[in-house]
């Protein structure tokens, strides 16, 4: 049977429950709701990003292959100021170093390099950003801090031909300090592993074959 006798207790019964605990049911309603919705904005808007993202790295790309980067180049900055822990963002700011260093922008190419390496997550990329650094470096005289990124580049632990070029960077910059065995060394490295890029491997066989004679 039930406790209550009338239809009109039942009633009342309902809204003292419903003043005693139906604002904490709306409020845990409202939190899941809001968590969900919330949820579904964020994946909405983070696909969004990396799509927009992902359509001007793919922009550059072919303004640099076309040679018209420079007009550009105001959207690569943008793409690494507002979303600088995207890949894009670092395959960004390595088109644009690329860009400098056609144009003769020195500085410019290197402080794009070391944003690549201080924001990307990117091993691969961080290990080509720090080796293009080294090489740029070393070739304007600044041997301190080439040798820095061949020391950070060391750490890293590298193989196959991340390594070879590794050791063709050392090999050019020994011969810059006139270092001629340690240069003959890092270039023998080069030509003995078999994972090195072929135009890396004649590059450092024509290295070695000046130092023979």
């Amino acid at each position: 049977m039930s406790r209550y006798e009338t239809e009109e207790e039942q009633i009342e019964a309902f809204k003292s429950w419903w003043n005693k605990y139906g604002t904490q049911l709306l409020s845990a309603v409202l939190v899941v709701v809001l968590a969900f919705s919330g949820w579904r904005y964020w994946t909405n808007s983070q696909y969004v990003q990396n799509a927009n993202a992902s359509s001007m790295y793919e922009y550059l790309q072919v303004n640099l292959q076309q040679g018209s980067f420079g007009e550009v180049s105001r959207e690569a900055l943008k793409l690494m100021q507002e979303q600088p822990s995207s890949p894009y963002a670092a395959g960004a700011a390595m088109l644009h170093a690329t860009y400098n260093l056609e144009k003769g922008e020195i500085d410019e190419a290197v402080e794009n390099l070391k944003w690549v390496i201080a924001n990307s997550d990117d091993e691969a990329l961080k290990t080509v950003a720090h080796i293009r650094l080294a090489r740029i470096l070393s070739d304007n005289g600044k041997m301190s801090e080439a040798e820095e990124q061949i020391s950070a580049l060391q750490k890293m632990q590298l193989n196959g031909s991340a390594q070879g070029e590794l050791d063709y960077v050392s090999g050019v910059l020994a011969l810059k300090k006139q270092d001629v065995e340690k240069a003959f060394n890092a270039f023998t490295a080069v030509v003995s592993n078999p994972q090195t890029e072929k135009n890396l491997l004649g590059l450092a066989q024509i290295q070695l074959d000046d130092l023979a004679k």
